[in-house]
């Protein structure tokens, strides 16, 4: 029987979800209002008719996927095509498929940390290992090529992280990418960047790897439309793929899900036509990052917490005295009614973490952050 336990990040989301006098800054959703009604409206027309009601392709519905190609093209400066897009079941959907398509039991997959724990749950669903490598950094966090190719053995078939980064919000520069996709071209190692927070950029230092893939047949890009557009219960996304993998990864998942829900490939096409729909939550979770410095300051400044500002993602990942910040966690969870994540499920070297999500509706932010404050000021 393959054993793979339940994620600490559900564990507290279901305490959280028990009760309304609980506040969640835990799960990496976006809360800020749900999905635009005109998207919603949207759809509800397309019920009214059969576009919806059957199987459609694999590989994902085609006016999606070309235009999926269009954007990507544009934004990036690059040349794709419909066989450079692979719709998928959000970004876990993606990252199933290429695991399953790529590795072999025993093989090796190299993880910087800290890091999702979602990729280690999909490296032992493909009987694989995980391998990981920490970015600790003298006092910062930064991704060290030297550290992955000293981890790397002739078992090693994957790199992978996100960018910006979950759970530390970091951004891995394009020259470190562009070294590290050159070293594993020569060793013949997939590189595969998720891309999930693209959308969110606090230090205009941010380009896309997706261009990456016209100039490697070993790069995959990673995106879902869970975080941009806030349709994370509606599970829609997609990979930027080199044309050389596009059979096997679509065939792939055809054998696991025979086709992406088809609704939601619909309300995406959309969203993607209307981008002013959706425009306004990088804003708000913008504003929400100076309100999160502005109420921890009081904690930084006790020496309670302290952290490193994020360049783009929703999360802080807050140091903390705590050997293992899962007690405090579980304390503020108990006490204020608060949800929070411990560090030590992004990773080993995050043990003395907790980690928290301000993609939230700026009033459910400022509650929770006043319930963490007033924790602290009774203790």
């Amino acid at each position: 029987m393959l054993n793979i336990p339940l994620s600490g990040i559900k564990k507290v989301e279901a305490i959280v979800n028990s009760s309304n006098e609980y506040i969640s800054l835990s799960q990496g959703a976006l809360k800020v209002g749900g999905i635009p009604e005109q998207i919603k409206n949207y759809i509800q027309e397309v019920l009214k008719t059969d576009k919806s009601d059957y199987y459609q392709s694999a590989w994902g519905i085609l006016k999606l996927r070309e235009k999926l190609a269009q954007v990507v093209s544009e934004n990036n400066n690059i040349n794709l095509n419909i066989n450079n897009i692979i719709v998928t079941h959000g970004a876990i959907g993606a990252l199933s498929t290429i695991f399953l398509t790529l590795l072999e039991a025993g093989d090796e997959v190299i993880i910087p940390e800290p890091t999702y724990p979602a990729y280690e749950k999909l490296v032992k669903l493909a009987r694989a290992n995980a391998v990981f490598v920490s970015m600790a950094q003298d006092n910062k966090w930064e991704l060290n090529i030297e550290k992955i190719k000293q981890a790397t053995t002739s078992k090693t078939k994957i790199i992978i992280f996100s960018n910006p980064n979950n759970p530390l919000g970091i951004i891995i520069p394009e020259n470190i990418i562009k070294e590290l996709l050159s070293w594993c071209e020569e060793n013949k190692i997939y590189l595969i960047i998720d891309e999930a927070y693209r959308d969110y950029i606090y230090n205009n230092n941010y380009n896309s790897s997706a261009k990456f893939v016209n100039e490697s047949n070993y790069f995959i890009n990673v995106n879902t439309f869970s975080k941009s557009m806030g349709m994370s219960g509606w599970r829609v996304g997609y990979m930027v793929i080199p044309e050389s993998l596009n059979i096997p990864l679509g065939a792939m998942q055809d054998a696991l899900l025979n086709c992406t829900n088809v609704p939601s490939q619909y309300a995406a096409l959309f969203a993607l036509d209307h981008p002013e729909f959706t425009q306004e939550f990088s804003l708000i979770v913008k504003n929400n990052l100076n309100i999160l410095e502005n109420k921890l300051q009081n904690l930084v400044n006790k020496n309670i917490f302290s952290y490193q500002k994020p360049a783009g993602g929703f999360f802080v990942f807050l140091k903390t005295d705590y050997p293992d910040a899962e007690v405090l966690s579980e304390q503020i969870l108990r006490q204020a009614k608060v949800g929070l994540i411990a560090g030590k499920y992004f990773g080993a070297s995050g043990k003395s973490y907790l980690r928290l999500c301000f993609a939230r509706n700026p009033e459910v932010l400022i509650e929770g952050l006043d319930r963490i404050n007033n924790f602290f000021g009774k203790i």
